[in-house]
């Protein structure tokens, strides 16, 4: 796991998970930095950018799949830009409740206020390994469960946030790019999933954003589960596969 602080950046990766340990920057000759977040999404990106807690200078590259464009997904309520005063209490990270729960209790028992701290600083967390059979059945379970039966509307949101992204890149004189990230073919993409990401290229292609659709670019065997890359092997292709494109002019 690697750490780095908020900086400018001339050259941004931004993604959620998948782009954090998919994309090994230190391979890279791109010139590109890793920014991406834990539950990122794209109206996370605009409220980065918006409020200058990360300087872009000359190039963007957002990674997309349908959980950056998902409205109703949880994340992580230490991010700076949530401030409403019912966050720390109510909109948890849902691997992080009891943690949360349990030790902001305690700060209240000896005095203390209920979360001490915010996110300090943005985490990398890689993968390693393919999941087993049953394994990667259970997390499509809980996915099909969860995500892909929410229609559309669902999304509407961070497709919003995506125009704002383009207009912002545009006033700051940022060349924006984006790849549709690979997804792993040992299941049919779900059709809202496909319905979201074309939505959203339909409006990066209308402002003329240029995009890398790399959906069913990776065999099973480099990924982790359906979306992570495994780092031994399928962050190592990532990065390579990608590379060349992103040093074009």
């Amino acid at each position: 796991m690697a750490k780095y602080s908020e900086e400018d950046f001339d050259k941004v990766f931004y993604g959620n998970s998948v782009v954090i340990s998919g994309f090994i920057d230190s391979q890279s000759k791109s010139g590109y930095t890793n920014i991406g977040i834990d539950y990122g999404t794209v109206e996370d990106l605009y409220e980065i950018l918006d409020r200058g807690l990360i300087d872009v200078g000359s190039e963007l590259v957002i990674g997309l799949n349908y959980f950056t464009l998902m409205d109703t997904l949880d994340t992580n309520p230490t991010y700076p830009w949530h401030k409403e005063i019912y966050e720390p209490y109510l909109y948890f990270n849902r691997n992080r409740v009891n943690p949360v729960i349990v030790d902001g209790l305690s700060n209240v028992l000896k005095g203390e206020e209920f979360i001490q701290t915010r996110h300090e600083s943005l985490e990398r967390t890689v993968y390693r390994g393919v999941l087993d059979e049953k394994e990667l059945g259970d997390k499509i379970k809980v996915q099909k469960e969860l995500y892909w039966d929410q229609g559309i509307e669902y999304y509407d949101d961070n497709l919003e946030a995506l125009e704002k992204v383009i207009e912002f890149a545009e006033e700051n004189d940022i060349r924006l790019r984006c790849i549709i990230l690979p997804w792993n073919d040992v299941i049919e993409k779900p059709d809202t999933t496909v319905l979201a990401e074309s939505s959203a290229v339909e409006i990066l292609q209308a402002h003329s954003v240029e995009v890398l659709d790399l959906s069913y670019a990776m065999p099973k065997e480099y990924f982790h589960d359906l979306g992570h890359f495994n780092y031994e092997y399928g962050a190592v292709k990532f990065t390579e596969e990608i590379d060349s494109w992103l040093m074009e002019p």
